[in-house]
């Protein structure tokens, strides 16, 4: 059984790892996200699984990481 005092202490560090994923993934830029996403999607047809696809969602995911893309590089671009 474990005490109150090791059970705290567990919890705590997990809670660290869970604060240090979250500002990772606030931090990442969406070119990396887009990586990232790219590297999934290139192991999972590698190991045969399955793609299920609905058109009508991967427009709609499209559209949604096109406009992240152009608000991305809108705000870092500056014009020479």
């Amino acid at each position: 059984m474990i005490d109150q005092e090791t059970l705290q202490a567990y919890r705590s560090r997990w809670q660290a790892v869970a604060d240090i994923e979250a500002l990772e993934q606030r931090t990442t830029s969406v070119a990396e996200r887009w990586r990232q996403l790219n590297a999934l999607v290139r192991m999972a047809a590698a190991l045969g699984l399955p793609m299920d696809s609905d058109d009508h969602l991967d427009n709609i995911v499209r559209q949604r990481w096109t406009r992240l893309q152009e608000i991305y590089l809108s705000r870092t671009e500056r014009p020479a």
